[in-house]
């Protein structure tokens, strides 16, 4: 997939959005906001997910939620929401996981070294090994996509696809591909059934090898 393929994907990840009338639209980010809000924050949108906030930015549910359900905004309003709260959800991956380490929880496979005894060490050690993995962009709810490498960074973020990446989400040490890409994640989060009946949880597929997410889809069970 080319560049302009990645475009055209996210552009086509939007409208199905807007079909689907899940969430209120307002109009797409301009470049001068992605300029902001990428030095500000200090990531870097793919070039769908750049291009599916173009196209129109989701800033809410379309409807008030279930009385069930969260109240929280399962949105990000990049151009009017509280810095402080996008901040909280871009470091949500990665403190939930210490969270989880916290708690018991380590890196499988020994690539963090033996766990430290004492629980506070654990969560530095921890700590110190995710400041090297691509950060998350969060997309809706727990749900996310990696940001590209910041200031255009060579090598910076390896192996980080500049569009197509699948779409993680991630509570804890719980992490799931939600989605082969941003296209598939939306008929799978908020497209009806098949007319066979077939659930999204039916089909889900897991993400061709060169486009999983560094780190992150390793933790995906």
């Amino acid at each position: 997939m080319t560049g302009d393929e990645g475009v055209r994907a996210g552009a086509r990840a939007a409208r199905r959005l807007a079909e689907l009338g899940v969430c209120e639209l307002a109009p797409g980010l301009a470049d001068a906001e992605f300029d902001r809000i990428e030095a500000e924050y200090g990531i870097v949108f793919a070039d769908d997910h750049r291009a599916f906030l173009a196209a129109a930015l989701p800033v809410g549910r379309a409807e008030p939620p279930d009385e069930d359900a969260s109240p929280r905004n399962p949105w990000t309003d990049w151009r009017d929401a509280d810095p402080v709260l996008i901040r909280e959800r871009l470091e949500w991956p990665v403190d939930g996981l210490l969270f989880s380490v916290e708690h018991g929880w380590w890196l499988p496979g020994g690539r963090w070294g033996p766990r430290p005894a004492d629980p506070a060490e654990a969560v530095a050690a921890a700590r110190a090994a995710l400041a090297s993995v691509p950060r998350l962009i969060p997309l809706y709810s727990h749900r996310y996509l990696p940001s590209r490498a910041p200031g255009g960074a060579p090598g910076a973020l390896p192996g980080v696809a500049a569009h197509g990446s699948p779409v993680l989400s991630v509570v804890g040490g719980d992490t799931i591909h939600y989605g082969r890409n941003l296209e598939e994640w939306v008929e799978l989060e908020f497209a009806e059934e098949d007319a066979d009946g077939a659930g999204a949880a039916e089909r889900w597929q897991e993400p061709a090898a060169g486009d999983r997410v560094p780190f992150w889809s390793d933790l995906v069970v």
